[in-house]
C-alpha cells in the first residue's frame, strides 16, 4: 500500500510540474491551451484558398468574354473615311513652230473629306449568335458549380480533419498522465532495487511500461501536430502560436 501511495504522489509532483512549467513534453505547444476554431470560422477561411481565387478569375474572364459576344453584332458595320488637305502644283511645258520653249506653274489649295459605310451580316453568324451567349453563359455557370463543388470537397476535408485533432487532443492528455505516473512507478522500482526491495526483473518491467507508455504518446503526439498542421492548409486558418 505505501509503494503505491508514494507512486500516486510521485505522479501528481510530476503533472503539477510539468503544468507549471509549461511542459517540456508538449514541444512548447501548450495542449492545454489549445483551441481548435468553430468549423464555420473554418469553412469561411477555406475561401481565401488559391484554388477559390483561380475559380473566380476563370468567372471574370468568362463574363468579359460574355460581354465580348453580347458586343459582337458590331462587326456587321465598317464606317471608314479620308481627309485630304495641301495645296496641287502643276507643272507645264508649251512649244511650237512659232513659239519658244516655255514653262508654266499653277497650284490650287486642295480640302477632300471622303466617308463610306458598309453592312455585312453572314446569316450563318447571325443565327448562330444567340447558341454562343448562350455557350459563353453556361461557361460561367459550370465554373461557378465547379467552386461550390470544390468548396463542399473541401469542408468534408475539414470535417474529417477536424475530429481527428479532437479526438488525438483528447487521446494526448490521457497519454500524458499515463507517461507521468509510469515514470513515476519506474523510479520507485529503482529505488526499491536500491533498497534491496525488489528485483531487477521489476526494475525492468517498470522501465517497459514506462517506455510504451512513452512511445504511446508521442505517436499520439505527432499524429496530433500532423492534424492540425493540415488543418490550417485545408482551412487557411492559424491555430499554433508558439
Amino acid at each position: 500500500m505505501h509503494k503505491y501511495l508514494l507512486i500516486a504522489f510521485m505522479g501528481l509532483f510530476l503533472t503539477q510540474t510539468l503544468l507549471a512549467q509549461g511542459s517540456v513534453m508538449f514541444d512548447s505547444i501548450d495542449y492545454n491551451k489549445l483551441e481548435i476554431p468553430p468549423l464555420q470560422v473554418l469553412f469561411e477561411n477555406a475561401r481565401k484558398s488559391p484554388a477559390v481565387q483561380q475559380f473566380q478569375a476563370k468567372m471574370e474572364e468568362e463574363a468579359s468574354l460574355l460581354k465580348t459576344e453580347k458586343r459582337s453584332w458590331l462587326k456587321y458595320f465598317k464606317v471608314g473615311g479620308s481627309w485630304q488637305y495641301g495645296r496641287v502644283g502643276v507643272n507645264s511645258a508649251f512649244s511650237d513652230e512659232y513659239t519658244p520653249l516655255f514653262y508654266q506653274y499653277s497650284s490650287a489649295t486642295q480640302n477632300n473629306m471622303y466617308a463610306t459605310a458598309s453592312l455585312s451580316i453572314p446569316l450563318d453568324d447571325i443565327f448562330d449568335r444567340k447558341n454562343r451567349i448562350k455557350r459563353q453563359q453556361m461557361a460561367t455557370q459550370t465554373t461557378r458549380l465547379e467552386m461550390e463543388k470544390w468548396h463542399d470537397e473541401q469542408k468534408i476535408r475539414i470535417i474529417e480533419m477536424y475530429e481527428k485533432v479532437k479526438k488525438e487532443l483528447a487521446v494526448l492528455k490521457v497519454k500524458i498522465q499515463g507517461v507521468i505516473f509510469a515514470s513515476a512507478q519506474y523510479e520507485v522500482a529503482k529505488k526499491d532495487f536500491q533498497n534491496g526491495n525488489a528485483k531487477i526483473i521489476d526494475v525492468n518491467t517498470a522501465q517497459k511500461v514506462y517506455m510504451d507508455a512513452f512511445e504511446g504518446y508521442e505517436t499520439t503526439k505527432a499524429e496530433l501536430n500532423v492534424g492540425v498542421l493540415k488543418l490550417e492548409v485545408l482551412s487557411k486558418t492559424k491555430i499554433i502560436n508558439k
